[in-house]
């Protein structure tokens, strides 16, 4: 009877020990990182992400249109365990929020809100601009005109011109910064200088690259 007395005692103290080791993560806050409050995006695969909570096994991440108070859908509510979570949504406002868990505690949820935007533009941004004219390090005189062209970029909108000397790079004074919709651009009466010139196309969502080339003027 003592033995059988000795191994329940046993198996009590062992099971409180195990909800001591339970850690209380109660008042810790889980942080976010993506999307975060009143985030505006065009991508509908949308990645959320966080910082892990120490002592949390798990988190309980919950999405709502638009949002937990007029909720008219929860698009998720799913028990995870890593820092991250990607969901597919339609263009539309919502609110997610993210807790940790482990076997004996829970954080409170920390809320953001985030907006998709519909959008038909292209993504251009890998998209290189060549130059036609001038060529490369040419040179010109005080008196000329110099005519620059590029090549269209489909689905750009328009592109930025700039001229910089002596170059973009230890720029002292920047000649032109102009937004044209054509892939052409003129200009005269350039003082005796070196001169880089840079293109980039645009459209409302995305850019390119800027292309750039040098150019001289001498007496």
């Amino acid at each position: 009877m003592k033995r059988v007395v000795l191994i329940l005692v046993l198996l009590f103290v062992f099971s409180c020990d195990d909800i001591i080791e339970v850690e209380d993560i109660s008042n810790e806050i889980v942080t976010v990182l993506a999307p975060t409050e009143a985030s505006v995006l065009s991508d509908t695969t949308i990645t959320f992400s966080w910082n892990e909570v120490e002592e949390a096994e798990s988190y309980r991440l919950q999405i709502a249109a638009p949002n937990f108070e007029n909720a008219s859908a929860i698009e998720v509510d799913s028990l995870v365990t890593s820092s991250g979570f990607s969901k597919a949504l339609e263009a539309g406002n919502y609110q997610w929020r993210i807790r940790g868990e482990n076997s004996g505690y829970q954080t409170l949820y920390t809320t953001q809100s985030f907006s998709i935007t519909e959008t038909d533009e292209v993504d251009i941004s890998n998209e290189e601009i060549s130059l036609l004219a001038p060529a490369d390090n040419l040179i010109f005189s005080t008196t000329d005109t110099v005519s620059f062209s590029w090549e269209v970029v489909l689905n750009a909108e328009e592109y930025v011109f700039q001229i910089a000397t002596p170059d973009f790079e230890n720029a002292i004074e920047i000649i032109e910064n102009e937004i044209v919709s054509s892939t052409s651009f003129s200009v005269s009466s350039l003082e005796v200088q070196d001169y880089e010139w840079r293109v980039k196309a645009q459209n409302s969502e995305y850019e390119t690259n800027y292309t750039t080339q040098s150019f001289s003027i001498e007496e």
